[in-house]
This record gives C-alpha cells, sequence and structure tokens, in this order.
C-alpha cells in the first residue's frame, strides 16, 4: 500500500500562526514536529512507499520535513493547484494500477492509533476487493463546518454538505450519519476507471499532465492549468456506485481553527505557556504562543494571543469561525502580511 499525502492547504484560519509561506501543516507546534511529519509517521508502519503532492513553492521543504522524519518521498509539485481530484488522478497515474493508495490529508491530527490502525486495515480490505473506500467518523457534536456521509453499515446511502445547525443536531441524534474525514483508500485503476467514467475532462487532462511528468520530470503550467478544478467528492465520490465507507470511533481533529489547536496542544501535548505570565487569569483557558517578547494576561481568560514578527492576534476562544473574516480584510489591506 503506498501512502498518498494532499500537502495542500493554507490554513486560513490559523492566520497568522499560518501563512502562505508556511501553513499550519509545516509548523512544528507538537513536540517539534509538524502536521505533515505526524501524518507520515502514523502510516509509516503499513505503508510501503510514500509520494508527496505539493505546490512547486511547498515541494522543497515538504521533502525536507518528510526526510527529517525518515521518509524518502516520491513528489508531484504542482505549478498551480487544481482541487483534490486532479491531485489522486496524478497520483494514480504515476502509481502501478494493482497498486493500493492511502490518500491522507497532510494537516489532520488523529489520536488512538490502535484504532486508527484498525480503520485503515479494514479499508485496504474494502480497496482489494475493488471498492472505492472512504473514512467516516462518528461525530461527537453537532459540526456545521463538515460534510456528512449517510451510511448503513459499510454501505454508503449519500453524501451531505455541511448542514445547518437545526440538521446537524438531528444527524447527529439519528446515529446514521458520520463526519466525512477526506481520508480515501483504493486501488490505483479503481480511482482512474472511476474518474474516467464521472470525471473525464478530469481523467483526460490528468493524464496528459502525468505523462510530462514522467517524460520531462515536471508538469508544466499549461498541462496543469488545463485539468478542471474539482474535488474528489464532487467528481467521483458522491456519483460513483464503488463507494464504501469505514465508521471510526478514532480521535481526529483538522485543526481547523485556533479552539482545536488549544485543545490539541494543552491535552495531547502538554502544551505550557513558557513565554507567559497569568495574574488573576487561568493558564489553562488561554493560550499565548510567541517567542519573541513576554506575554502577560492580566484578569482576562479564554484568550488566544499568537505573537508573529508581522502581525499580534488577540481573540476571545469561540471567535475562531471569524478569522476567515479577519484574513479576508489582510488580503485587501495588508497582503504582504500574509
Amino acid at each position: 500500500m503506498q501512502h498518498i499525502i494532499l500537502c495542500g492547504g493554507s490554513g486560513t484560519r490559523l492566520w497568522p500562526l499560518s501563512n502562505r509561506h508556511t501553513p499550519k501543516q509545516l509548523l512544528p507546534l507538537f513536540e517539534g514536529r509538524s502536521l505533515l511529519q505526524l501524518t507520515y509517521l502514523r502510516n509509516s508502519a503499513a505503508c510501503s512507499g510514500v509520494m508527496a503532492i505539493a505546490s512547486e513553492q511547498q515541494a522543497d521543504v515538504i521533502a525536507e520535513q518528510l526526510l527529517d522524519a525518515g521518509a524518502s518521498a516520491r513528489r508531484i509539485a504542482e505549478p498551480v493547484g487544481r482541487n483534490t481530484a486532479a491531485a489522486i488522478a496524478l497520483a494514480a497515474f504515476i502509481a502501478e494500477p494493482e497498486e493500493v493508495l492511502l490518500i491522507t490529508p497532510s494537516d489532520h491530527l488523529i489520536g488512538t492509533p490502535d484504532i486508527y490502525e484498525a480503520t485503515i486495515a479494514s479499508a485496504r480490505q474494502l480497496a482489494e476487493a475493488g471498492y472505492l473506500v472512504t473514512i467516516g467518523l462518528r461525530p461527537a457534536y453537532p459540526e456545521t463546518g463538515y460534510g456528512y456521509i449517510h451510511y448503513d453499515g459499510h454501505d454508503v446511502i449519500r453524501f451531505v454538505e455541511k448542514p445547518d445547525a437545526a440538521n446537524a443536531v438531528r444527524m447527529l441524534e439519528s446515529g446514521d450519519y458520520l463526519w466525512n474525514s477526506g481520508i480515501f483508500c483504493s486501488k490505483a485503476s479503481v480511482m482512474l476507471d472511476e474518474l474516467k467514467q464521472y470525471a473525464p475532462e478530469i481523467y483526460a487532462a490528468s493524464q496528459r499532465a502525468a505523462e510530462e511528468l514522467v517524460r520531462t520530470g515536471r508538469i508544466s503550467l499549461a498541462a496543469m492549468e488545463a485539468i478542471p478544478s474539482n474535488s474528489i467528492d464532487y467528481a467521483v465520490m458522491e456519483k460513483s456506485h464503488r463507494v464504501k465507507v469505514v465508521p471510526s470511533t478514532m480521535q481526529w481533529s483538522d485543526v481547523g481553527s485556533y479552539e482545536a489547536l488549544t485543545e490539541a496542544l494543552m491535552e495531547r501535548y502538554q502544551y505550557s505557556n513558557q513565554q507567559a505570565v497569568f495574574i488573576e487569569s487561568n493558564p489553562r483557558n488561554s493560550m499565548v504562543i510567541g517567542k519573541e517578547k513576554l506575554v502577560a494576561l492580566v484578569g482576562v481568560d479564554n484568550m488566544v494571543v499568537v505573537d508573529t514578527p508581522g502581525a499580534l492576534l488577540i481573540m476571545q476562544k469561540g471567535k475562531g469561525q471569524e478569522i476567515k473574516q479577519l484574513h479576508n480584510w489582510v488580503k485587501e489591506n495588508r497582503p504582504e502580511l500574509l
């Protein structure tokens, strides 16, 4: 089984800590390791090789981080991103047809290793039987920011868009829905067969780009831009009749907000605010990230303070979704800070 790591994503909800040069998956926040390195390490025992799909701008640093973690990874450097369907298609064309591909994002944090390993083993078994497999997570709360999977056993009834609050509660209470993790497993040939059937333009353009990569060692901008941009969910998973799901209770986070990052650091990695002092404040309720100066919190709780060379963020916990609005403001008014 080959591990395909999708290394896209800019982590805009973690600005200014995460930026276009150092997105969240490359930040060494977890006992000196990045989310990318943790992603490789937790799959290294189950997989015989690893391939990273990354932008040209980040390909070298991604290769260096993987090498530091012990992986000599193949890589596909994209001159421009064309979403997950293109990235997965390129990996599938490069791989051997009967090779099982374990396709994961690079920026998720997963605990409970025993449950994770059992989940991946089940997915591999279904993939070897000729299915496209997705991993579904039993929802812990009525999240409105994730897609859902309506399921019965290993059968997928339908994929569900991000729901409103009322529907998220209803789906949680029903017990018939899973969060869509964005982790997939299939043979390369099966993935390409389904792409050819349901997304023929992506299939054909990706094939040409993959052939160019094999022939010249790189993908030209023109070849990459010729691939229609679409997610693998929309392009294939929601249309294919060969999809199965493996429900899992593994501990999982997409670390998609400062609240999620705070929980991950404090609960899993014994995070300590060594560069902060708390006066009449509870250090367990706030997070301070920054090494350049001492940060003092006096009489305030539930705060996130991020001190970077270019910007200082002070945020009340619970307002993490508003970072997108802040990011848009910075993009329009101070783009050099991104």
